[in-house]
């Protein structure tokens, strides 16, 4: 970083107003830049705000465009001997399997990486951090070829209530605030597309303990919306700007009772905390149950993702029949609504975590010697139920499910529009999140850069110099771990 140049004796002057919202202010000549160049500093003396520092090579999720749908896969990544779980073959062998006779040979758009923030849930327990899930992350690499977006579902554990691990309260509290923090800078490192269900969704059933206050008293919907603020203000402040936020309520009418509230509302961060909104939803439920979920997407202008569906959700009496029907009319769904831009098929076997033992009597199918159906024991498949296969290859051979991704770049610390008035003009910049520090430079001309202000508060700086001058500013965030960004593409005035 260019040394900051000496104030001349004699120019420069400084005032402050007795505020608690004070303002330095200090107009200074600097001679490295000509005699009459001459800048107005207004430093913001209470900074309300961590900055949000640019990082080289991040690059954020875009949805794809009107018709056009990316498709995953809850796929089990991991490897097991045990019966009970359905397919003991290697994951490199089950994905190809899949693959070939599922998605009519296309790759998935991506897997979901499971993440848990404590491991085990219980009280004092170790939080897990991002490099526990990098061999999970690997395998997806291998199947989409690093070419799409990390869906990472990043899961406070439902058993929680009997365990006494971590709740929204807790991160709430902000106790949480130095994990989250190396968890962000993680996974801006990282630096691809990365697309978060924060708390593992559903929060508006009555089963998971440690984000609903349906299934947890002590719990409120504010807890809920002040643990995702907060975890979405940390991962800006850091600059993982690379990364989006999905919101998932449960896609069944509502439940509640005894005076909590049911509406989806009261759960919402807002729209500056909340990148897709979307729903999960089960055969034992109608597809219409969709409706009330996309239309508040829709409202709120936020590209929906179906991020869970499958068939043979634990109590369904559905028969494989009319289950093969209800795949249809989810495609049928997802191809008239188009602001499903993203769906994931939930096809996993989770038998284990449902509770019942294996009971040989109850299975009803068998594909090449592997169980394959349970009637509702089984919970989930971690293939397609017999017969579906044919049909969900169908329907997924339709040219509206990519696979690669859209991306963007993500700028450094954004600058407005300059403003100019004769022979004086305003820069303005912003952060993401909030403001801590940054370093502004301003050039006259095509002489050397030079500091005006080094880990400032100020998002705005006033400049005044003579008709027909060039003046170029930029400036870079600093977040409030001293973490550096990179210099913001200059923004250049010529003053009349």
């Amino acid at each position: 970083m260019a040394s900051r140049p000496r104030r001349p004796a004699g120019r420069a002057r400084y005032w402050t107003r007795r505020s608690p919202r004070a303002e330095l202010s200090a107009l200074v000549t600097w001679p490295h830049y000509g005699e009459r160049v001459t800048r107005l500093l207004a430093v913001a003396g209470v900074a309300l705000f961590l900055a949000v520092p640019a990082h080289a090579g991040l690059t954020r999720l875009l949805a794809p465009p009107d018709g056009r749908s990316y498709f995953g896969f809850t796929f089990r990544l991991w490897d097991t001997t045990d019966q009970a779980w359905g397919d003991t073959r290697p994951f490199d062998t089950r994905i190809h399997d899949s693959i070939t006779n599922e998605l009519d040979g296309k790759a998935p758009t991506f897997l979901t990486v499971y993440a848990a923030w404590q491991h085990p849930d219980q009280a004092g327990k170790p939080l897990v951090p991002f490099s526990d899930s990098l061999g999970d992350v690997a395998k997806v690499h291998s199947v989409t070829g690093g070419r799409s977006v990390l869906y990472l579902d990043w899961t406070l554990s439902p058993t929680t209530a009997t365990n006494g691990g971590l709740t929204t309260r807790d991160i709430a509290s902000g106790r949480l605030d130095g994990y989250v923090r190396e968890y962000a800078r993680a996974l801006r490192a990282y630096a691809r597309p990365v697309l978060i269900r924060l708390f593992g969704g559903e929060f508006n059933g009555n089963w998971w303990y440690a984000q609903s206050p349906l299934a947890n008293a002590n719990l409120t919907a504010a807890d809920f919306v002040a643990a995702w603020r907060r975890v979405v203000d940390l991962f800006r402040a850091v600059g993982a700007l690379n990364v989006s936020f999905a919101w998932i309520p449960n896609a069944f009418p509502p439940i509640d009772s005894g005076g909590v509230a049911s509406n989806i509302d009261a759960y919402y961060p807002g729209d500056g905390y909340v990148d897709w909104a979307g729903a999960d939803i089960y055969d034992v439920e109608p597809v219409g149950d969709l409706d009330a979920v996309y239309n508040f997407a829709a409202t709120h202008h936020k590209p929906f993702f179906l991020a869970e569906w499958g068939v043979r959700h634990r109590g369904s009496v559905l028969t494989p029949a009319k289950q093969r029907d209800w795949i249809d009319a989810m495609f049928d769904y997802v191809e008239t609504h188009p602001d499903v831009k993203a769906i994931n098929y939930f096809n996993y076997n989770n038998r284990p975590a449902a509770g019942p033992p294996l009971d040989l009597a109850r299975l009803v199918y068998l594909d090449g010697g592997q169980v394959n159906f349970e009637a509702d024991v089984n919970d989930y498949d971690h293939r397609l139920l017999t017969g579906f296969r044919t049909t969900f290859s169908a329907r997924i051979s339709n040219p509206r499910y990519v696979s690669a991704t859209l991306s963007v770049a993500v700028p450094a610390a954004t600058q407005l529009t300059p403003r100019v008035r004769g022979t004086r003009a305003t820069f303005r910049w912003r952060g993401n999140a909030s403001a801590a520090r940054f370093d502004v430079q301003l050039r006259s001309g095509r002489a050397a850069w030079g500091i005006v202000r080094s880990s400032t508060a100020a998002r705005t700086l006033n400049v005044r110099g003579r008709r027909g001058e060039h003046v170029a500013v930029r400036v870079r965030a600093i977040d409030s771990t001293g973490f550096v960004g990179l210099w913001s593409a200059p923004r250049a005035v010529v003053f009349h």
